[in-house]
């Protein structure tokens, strides 16, 4: 791809802990303006690998390779640089938000407070509420000013992607975001991801669910063992998948589907 469409690159990105090798060798590219899928089952190393492209993997773990970021290797980038980027320019969206959201604070002031950090000159209460409109909460205000015991699993998802697009970032990590939602929740918040593409965010987001894969990615990486078993257009992965791992995912989600080619 033109260079001038990369927003990501990853070159050679190995993840250690301790002496296991979580991820294996990997690289790929993200342009703009694009859903990127990482999909896997359990144990793959796709979470992994999506923390370390923000460097919030724990302390013990170990990363050789490299991640360019709007032409910023993060893997050499020091702590105070790092955190002018986290949360502003790249947005994260965690897979169980109940453990990201803090219980003590109403979930519009944790939103606010992300928004301050890097734009204290912002009406950041405004910006709070803007972003919870955009994640499709129809009445913001009120969600403001709720604790998060008070949400129910799919609100605390949206609160959580508000948190995310406050800074209008131009790179949202998506880590299993439908998890354990129901399916009309889900569809309401890939409905909300593929309205961000449209907007020019770009999205990595890593799943077990194919049908997710199918219902809004571009791309798709599959991975195993912590390595890249094959990379493609998502219509490339769904009709003619040419590794025999990808072969046996797609014929089992087109089992429990009904899917028809």
């Amino acid at each position: 791809m033109p260079q001038s469409d990369l927003l990501l690159e990853v070159e050679n990105l190995s993840v250690y802990y301790e002496d296991q090798k979580a991820v294996d060798n990997v690289s790929f590219s993200v342009k703009r303006g694009e859903i990127f899928c990482i999909v896997g089952e359990s144990g793959s190393g796709k979470t992994t690998l999506l923390y370390s492209l923000a460097r919030l993997l724990p302390s013990y773990a170990r990363v050789e390779g490299k991640i360019t970021f709007l032409g910023k290797d993060i893997t050499k980038l020091p702590e105070e640089e790092l955190n002018k980027i986290r949360g502003n320019q790249i947005g994260f969206i965690f897979q169980e938000p109940s453990a990201y959201l803090d219980p003590l604070f109403p979930v519009g002031e944790q939103i606010r407070e992300t928004c301050f950090i890097h734009h204290p000159q912002r009406d950041c209460f405004k910006a709070a509420l803007w972003a919870l409109k955009k994640a499709g909460i129809t009445d913001p205000l009120r969600v403001y000013y709720s604790y998060p015991h008070q949400l129910s699993g799919g609100l605390k998802q949206r609160v959580n992607i508000a948190d995310a697009v406050v800074n209008k970032p131009f790179l949202i990590l998506a880590d299993e975001p439908t998890t354990a939602l129901d399916v009309s929740t889900q569809s309401r918040i890939l409905k909300l991801f593929a309205n961000l593409k449209e907007e020019g965010h770009t999205i990595i987001l890593v799943t077990h669910d194919l049908g997710v894969v199918w219902e809004i990615a571009d791309r798709v990486m599959v991975m195993k063992d912590g390595k890249k078993v094959e990379e493609g257009s998502v219509y490339e992965i769904y009709t003619n998948p040419r590794e025999e791992y990808t072969q046996r995912l797609v014929e089992i989600f087109k089992k429990l589907s009904g899917f028809l080619t």
